[in-house]
């Protein structure tokens, strides 16, 4: 329906609503529970890694106006790793609700999300979850939500606040009916029905539709044929899908939808425009060359040799992003871009003596076998917290030299001395044991010396190799002072 407003016209467009709140206080849920889809369970670890973008029909709970109306709904991550993309999901959005986990209270990513909400200047809804548990006090809670400066309705103020179950649907209803009133209540509008405005939210490469971004149409309508501007890429779209990945000929104002015809992946955040609505177009942080997102660090013009080097791959420029802004300062990157791992960034990382990351990727055995024979170091992930925690280890590793290839280990069972050396009488439990190895000579959890093997015996016979359950002689490039029971380590 179009109303007429100081003879300026008033066309309504679904809201678009972001749900926002700390680590699995039941978002993605929320999310199932209202479209009535699988996605929580698909989650890895249970929690949502990327901005996904959703919409629903339903009736409108005006008794004035009793047609079938939309909301999209923005699904934004809850970890802090992934600060950003919430505050981009708020920035985009007309209104927010605010998922809080009646068993847990306001936790540190619901202060952050309240903030991320305030600076964006929208309506926000409060959905108290979790209420089927038992013992939940929402007096506590509404306590602890007035105390980070919001002001519930129910108290004078203007935020409204719902207490449901994602589990079981109890209050979701009242929740659709609040975001449609709120809705009508702020006229939210297409304020530029003529011009075109849409608004990067994930991009990926896929692999047989090539790069494609997701876009939230803001403004205007975005149709197949259309000569378009993103950054500093101009291109024709090939195809647009709905969120449910059917084919569609047009997008409309608040809609979210896959688009296809890209000649490099777009970033996050960035704005997609009528060829003919703009002439300026922005320089773009994405290499013209590859179309993948460069790394943004601050030794882009610095190499400081004591930093450990990786080579960061992940699935889409949003997971990419979060990846980027959660990694410490100790850490060099050599390159990070979206899309699987290749031959290239192999022999990249042998070259540069790099450590391989992959985020939420199936590599092929071909790559792990190149990344053996080339002696590169592959570490992939499924969950980012997880990702910093060992990629802390394995710079901590790295630093202290803990970090290699185990090839066998052997222990040592007896020492006797030839001349000015001595040897070592071992029995290899695990692995091989071969001349010209660099070993680890470990005493307990401590570290004696490495050393290289010189040369092998068994029996009075020199060999090359001693496999498990083998007893050998061993004859360093270095004297060591062996004790009975220290353990010989081969590294590669």
């Amino acid at each position: 329906m179009t109303k007429i407003i100081s003879d300026i016209k008033f066309i309504p467009r679904p809201p678009i609503v972001t749900i926002l709140g700390h680590v699995d206080h039941g978002k993605t849920t929320l999310l199932d529970s209202i479209r009535k889809t699988d996605v929580a369970v698909k989650e890895h670890g249970g929690i949502t890694q990327h901005i996904g973008a959703y919409q629903i029909s339903i009736s409108s709970p005006s008794p004035k106006n009793k047609n079938i109306q939309k909301i999209t709904f923005i699904d934004t991550p809850g970890h802090e790793a992934f600060a950003k993309m919430r505050a981009r999901g708020a920035d985009i959005c007309d209104i927010a609700i605010l998922v809080v986990a009646g068993n847990d209270g306001v936790m540190p990513q619901t202060l952050e999300s309240i903030n991320c909400i305030k600076k964006a200047k929208i309506p926000l809804i409060i959905a108290v979850n979790k209420i089927d548990l038992p013992d939940i006090s929402l007096d506590k809670i509404k306590k602890q939500l007035s105390k980070t400066g919001l002001t519930l309705e129910e108290y004078g103020g203007e935020t409204p606040l719902i207490a449901l179950s994602a589990k079981t649907g109890l209050g979701i209803d009242k929740l659709l009916n609040t975001i449609l009133l709120l809705s009508d209540l702020y006229q939210i509008h297409d304020a530029t029905p003529d011009i075109l405005n849409g608004v990067v939210i994930e991009s990926k490469l896929s692999k047989n539709k090539g790069p494609i971004a997701t876009l939230i149409i803001k403004s205007g309508n975005l149709k197949i044929g259309d000569d378009v501007i993103c950054e500093n890429q101009s291109f024709r779209i090939r195809a647009l899908f709905d969120w449910n990945e059917a084919s569609i000929e047009k997008a409309k104002p608040s809609d979210p939808v896959e688009v296809m015809g890209w000649k490099k992946l777009p970033l996050v955040g960035s704005i997609l425009k009528q060829k003919n609505q703009s002439e300026q177009i922005q320089p773009s942080k994405i290499n013209s060359n590859t179309g993948q997102q460069k790394a943004l660090t601050n030794t882009d013009n610095a190499v400081e040799e004591e930093k450990i080097k990786l080579i960061i791959k992940a699935d889409t420029a949003g997971s990419l992003e979060a990846i980027m802004s959660g990694l410490k300062n100790d850490i060099q990157i050599i390159s990070a871009t979206v899309g699987n791992i290749s031959e290239s960034d192999i022999l990249l990382a042998k070259t540069t003596k790099s450590i391989v990351i992959g985020f939420n990727l199936n590599i092929s055995e071909n790559i792990f076998k190149l990344a053996r024979s080339e002696k590169v170091l592959i570490k992939t992930f499924k969950i980012i917290y997880e990702l910093f925690d060992e990629v802390g280890e394995v710079v901590k590793a790295l630093k202290q030299g803990n970090l290699v290839t185990v090839l066998g280990e052997a222990k040592v069972t007896t020492v006797f001395p030839i001349k000015k050396d001595l040897i070592a009488g071992i029995k290899v439990i695990s692995g091989r044991i071969a001349r010209g190895d660099q070993i680890k000579v470990m005493r307990g959890s401590q570290e004696i010396c490495r050393a290289r093997i010189k040369s092998l015996r068994h029996h009075k016979e020199d060999i090359t190799k001693a496999e498990q359950g083998m007893e050998a002689g061993v004859f360093l490039s270095q004297k060591v002072e062996f004790l009975t029971d220290d353990s010989i380590i081969s590294i590669g």
